[in-house]
């Protein structure tokens, strides 16, 4: 069988029992209680031999059949209750990972329909603006855990709900073929600073009535000629997806983007996407802030792939002007950047996992984003900053913020900053430029992690704004390997999902 299953729905005490697969686990994963997870008892239910016994006899109908056999789920369910339920999760589980749903595998002739689905629609299951989607899992929490810690862990699938939607734009790119990008494959970062002082930058201070309001926005004459070697070092570099800082875009820079990527790669570039930076773009009401926007585009299409508006302003502190050299200071202070704040996270399936752009601020201020994005299985976080120097030694809260990004979520999360605020400070006398970096990817320990460690990290360096970051050291300081005479290596992410 290759098609969706159509049969009539089942129940068992007034549970309706989808035929299809991916439906059916919504409905009994919504269905059982938390009660079991609330001590060791699913754990217990998970390490049984019979359980999983029963939960192989749900796998092979599945895997036979395209579909779930209802008898005995019903079954099932009616003489182990929830535990019964719990092992139909479980062989409904191990079904999905024979259906081909990450990029780049090949499912079972019965379960392809399922791929296909999940492709067209960017969810496993049907019906998603009524019940919620279900997800293929790229990634697990980066922490150190002794067994399964709640409902979610225990299986290789999202159940995002219709609540947990809200505040979240999610949408796809699955039916675009990457070059070069196999799954599990170290896919290359580019990071270039762009920025390389503050005469690269426009800064705005609005009356606000007696509160300090401040705007950056980038210089369009200085960075124009400057932006075509940016892409220039990318595509030759061998990065595979460029990520580059905030404040370096505006509505006219956009335009020059859009027709540098409008004209056909070198055949030696492996560049899949670019994200040029943030910067006010974007339809405004009159005496309307802009919004402080990143755009990641498709290196070949020039398609764009993905939008996020910054939703948590930067607040300049009493002093940090003055700390960071800025050249013009706020009359108030503290002082709020003037932005209209976006108000949900943009999520996209991808060959690469689940993506999503946080602009810097963003990944600190995650009480609003943090619990969703686990939820939906955030496996790859892109971080254009506008900040002090990156630095092992000082260690600041951009850092920090994506530590606890690859504990709570497992995910990937690449920084690029540019030189401008480390410019700024070599003007003072305490500044101290050994360890200072403008780049830094940060990601889980694969396999999970049994003891508590530093997360893998990847420091990296340019010597000046159009340069693409090499990386310089690990998160124990240790440079990387390479050979004499050859530069260093980019730094990379892992590509698909993982274990």
């Amino acid at each position: 069988m290759n098609k969706e299953p159509r049969d009539p729905d089942h129940s068992v005490d007034e549970i309706e029992l989808p035929v299809d697969p991916a439906d059916l686990f919504v409905v009994l994963y919504d269905a059982l209680p938390n009660w079991p997870f609330s001590d060791r008892t699913a754990n217990k239910w998970f390490d049984d031999i019979r359980v999983k016994q029963r939960a192989e006899l749900v796998c092979k109908e599945v895997r036979r059949d395209g579909r779930a056999g209802i008898d005995l789920v019903r079954d099932l369910i009616r003489e182990y209750g929830d535990q019964g339920m719990f092992a139909v999760l479980m062989g409904l589980d191990r079904a999905f990972e024979n259906a081909g749903i990450y990029p780049g595998t090949t499912g079972e002739s019965t379960m392809c329909w399922l791929a296909r689905r999940y492709q067209n629609t960017n969810s496993l299951n049907n019906n998603t603006d009524r019940t919620g989607l279900l997800l293929p899992r790229y990634t697990r929490p980066g922490k150190v855990m002794a067994e399964h810690t709640g409902k979610p862990d225990f299986f290789s699938v999202h159940r995002v709900t219709p609540a947990t939607r809200e505040g979240i734009w999610h949408s796809g790119i699955l039916h675009l073929e990457p070059r070069g990008c196999a799954r599990k494959q170290a896919i290359s970062i580019g990071a270039a600073p762009v920025l390389e002082s503050y005469f690269d930058l426009k800064f705005e201070l609005p009356d606000g009535d007696n509160i300090g309001l401040y705007r950056i926005a980038p210089d369009d004459d200085r960075l124009r000629p400057r932006i075509e070697k940016v892409l220039q070092n990318l595509e030759n570099s061998g990065a595979q997806i460029g990520v580059l800082p905030e404040c370096t875009l505006s509505s006219d820079l956009l335009e020059h983007w859009e027709g540098l990527l409008r004209r056909d790669p070198p055949a030696a570039s492996r560049l899949q996407w670019i994200l040029p930076g943030t910067g006010p773009i974007g339809p405004t009401e009159p005496e309307q802030a802009p919004p402080n926007r990143a755009i990641l585009f498709d290196r070949e299409t020039a398609q764009v792939l993905l939008w996020q508006d910054k939703m948590a302003g930067f607040t300049l502190g009493e002093g940090q002007a003055e700390e960071w050299q800025l050249p013009v200071r706020p009359q108030h202070e503290p002082a709020a950047e003037y932005i209209s704040k976006g108000n949900q996270v943009a999520v996209l399936e991808t060959f690469l996992g689940r993506i999503a752009i946080l602009i810097c601020e963003d990944i600190k201020q995650n009480a609003a984003w943090l619990g969703k994005c686990q939820a939906f299985g955030v496996s790859h976080i892109f971080v254009p900053l506008f900040g002090s120097p990156i630095s092992q030694q000082v260690k600041r809260w951009a850092l920090e913020a994506a530590e606890h990004c690859v504990e709570q979520l497992g995910a990937w999360v690449v920084i690029s900053n540019s030189l401008a605020v480390e410019e700024g400070m070599r003007a003072r006398p305490d500044f101290v430029a050994d360890g200072a970096y403008n780049c830094v990817v940060v990601g889980p320990a694969l396999p999970r992690p049994t003891k508590h460690a530093k997360a893998p990290a990847q420091f990296c360096r340019s010597a000046t704004a159009e340069e693409t970051a090499r990386v310089v050291c690990d998160e124990h300081g240790k440079p990387p390997a390479s050979d004499p005479g050859e530069p260093a290596p980019l730094p990379t992410v892992r590509c698909g999902p993982e274990g």
